[in-house]
């Protein structure tokens, strides 16, 4: 595994590339809640895959890099 810095991930965090990954991954996010609001009930498990694909995505923007 390789190590970063603290100061490694806060210049990550700040690029270009990075803000625009993390704004298309909350694109998704919101795509999969529309789908929801619209489908909801009619498949069951086309829900728990939007849902669980919603949760993937909001678990990789919380990502934290511990001191």
């Amino acid at each position: 595994m390789i190590e970063i810095t603290k100061a490694d991930f806060d210049d990550w965090k700040t690029n270009k590339v990075t803000k625009a990954f993390f704004y298309a991954s909350e694109q998704r996010v919101e795509d999969c809640k529309e789908m929801l609001v619209n489908s909801a009930g009619t498949d069951t498990l086309q829900d728990r895959f939007l849902v669980g694909m919603a949760h993937a995505y909001r678990e990789m923007q919380d990502f934290r890099v511990e001191d």
